[in-house]
């Protein structure tokens, strides 16, 4: 909402409030009003405190409005923010920036890019906060070639940036992998004096991991002077997620020469990287880290013991870590069936599986995995049926692992259907089903059907 249509809103909006209110009760005073909505205020009732102000035809101070705009953005209250600033403008016809800078980051905390940008293109006067706030609302509701455009825009006309801009503008380039930005963007940090940031510095090494230039991202972090527990975080995840699993843990391991107490997810990433490259003596090392550290009994770092030791096939471990868990989630009863069934103790997953409190479908599928690697195609089949019967989710694991059931009965008919199914509903681009359609169409001797499909590849 911008300022030259507040006064129009506004008279709308109290016409409409105030034939549903009464007046006998409402404050007559302008100290007694402002009273009255600070007190609905600390009595934790946002809206009841913005309905107060907003039926008072009075000037509020200007802390108030700050205030107000600041739990608009906590809790994301798009229709009291609207009517917070709509009172503002219209008592208040020249306000100060930073309230109108507290608006636009209440938009965007509540995900109303449209109306921060309205409201900011209104402003009469801007200041660099102006900026930041709305490159960060762009930033933070995805729309990232528009927090580029913007902060383009904001250099061309001299304003600088600070440490929020390049933060916002960084996350940016990590969502859309722009290595070329982000090495812009890296020297206008060091230009604005913000090189030894490190928060900045941290970003810059995620960026550059996101965008899979490792070298770039290991040279920008062992130039931090003093690397926080987010800077470890970020180097061992993103060596994690480029396949670098001895590197992730040799990362970690430098953690405690620095005197570092690791996140719960650098502990979580460190266990994932031994799960991926079988690291069993690593990963034990870690586990007992872990426990001296009290880590032992998190969610996530429990979740992943499960999940490393069941990578390295020591099933018992992972069965103990669970037992042991006093909050077991879907994640944690997911795993062990998995664990399980991946082992080929499919009666025990199946005796897990029954006894999980709560399903979906990465359950479903990791049960029904266990009966296809392992050949038992009735079982399989029959646990087809229940859980079509019980869920009508469904994804390309899921289709994939029906077709191998398909191959393994010999059921070419059966196989046709999905094939039907997975025209239907779109999954024929999904390379694992389609490898699927062709295995299955192959084991049942049916190759005029891998020739149909082969030419519709092609097309």
């Amino acid at each position: 909402m911008g300022v030259n249509r507040a006064s129009e809103l506004n008279h709308l909006l109290r016409s409409i409030s105030k034939s549903s209110t009464t007046k006998t009760s409402e404050p007559t005073t302008a100290i007694a009003i402002t009273n009255a909505v600070l007190h609905t205020l600390n009595a934790g009732n946002l809206p009841k405190a913005v309905s107060i102000l907003f039926d008072s035809p009075v000037p509020f101070p200007y802390s108030i409005y700050a205030r107000l705009f600041q739990l608009c953005s906590s809790t994301s209250a798009i229709v009291e923010a609207r009517k917070v600033e709509s009172h503002l403008i219209t008592f208040s016809p020249t306000p100060p920036v930073f309230l109108l800078n507290r608006a636009i980051e209440a938009y965007g905390k509540c995900g109303c890019v449209r109306d921060a940008r309205e409201l900011f293109d209104e402003m009469p006067q801007r200041d660099g906060g102006s900026w930041n706030a709305m490159i960060t609302a762009y930033s933070k509701n995805s729309e990232d070639e528009e927090a580029m455009r913007l902060f383009s825009r904001m250099n061309k006309i001299g304003v600088s940036g600070n440490q929020i801009t390049f933060a916002s503008v960084l996350g940016s380039c990590s969502e859309l992998l722009a290595v070329s930005l982000s090495r812009q963007v890296h020297g206008l940090i060091l230009k604005c004096g913000f090189g030894q940031n490190v928060i900045l510095e941290t970003s810059l090494v995620d960026v550059y991991g996101k965008c899979w230039v490792m070298s770039d991202a290991r040279k920008k972090f062992d130039e931090i002077h003093n690397p926080n527990d987010v800077s470890w975080n970020v180097i061992v995840r993103r060596y994690l997620e480029i396949g670098n699993g001895k590197e992730a843990v040799f990362m970690f391991s430098r953690i405690f020469r620095a005197a570092i107490r690791p996140l719960n997810f650098t502990v979580s990433n460190a266990l994932l990287a031994c799960s991926s490259s079988s690291a069993l003596m690593e990963g034990m090392q870690i586990h007992g880290v872990a426990v001296k550290m009290q880590f032992d009994v998190d969610e996530v770092v429990a979740n992943s013991l499960i999940n490393m030791y069941i990578k390295c096939w020591k099933l018992e471990h992972a069965r103990a870590i669970f037992v042991q868990l006093d909050a077991k989630n879907l994640i944690s009863w997911t795993s062990i069936v998995w664990g399980y069934a991946i082992s080929g103790k499919t009666e025990e997953a199946r005796e897990l599986f029954n006894n999980m409190p709560e399903r979906n479908l990465v359950s479903w599928n990791a049960m029904l995995a266990g009966y296809t690697y392992f050949f038992q195609w009735e079982k399989a089949l029959d646990f087809v049926h229940l859980m079509r019967n019980t869920t009508k989710e469904i994804d390309h694991v899921t289709l994939g692992l029906i077709l191998k059931i398909s191959s393994g009965l010999s059921d070419v008919e059966m196989g046709k259907r999905i094939h039907s199914f997975v025209y239907r509903h779109g999954f024929f681009s999904n390379l694992v089903v389609s490898n699927a359609l062709l295995d299955m169409y192959g084991k049942c001797g049916n190759l005029k059907s891998i020739q149909h499909l082969l030419e519709y590849s092609a097309d």
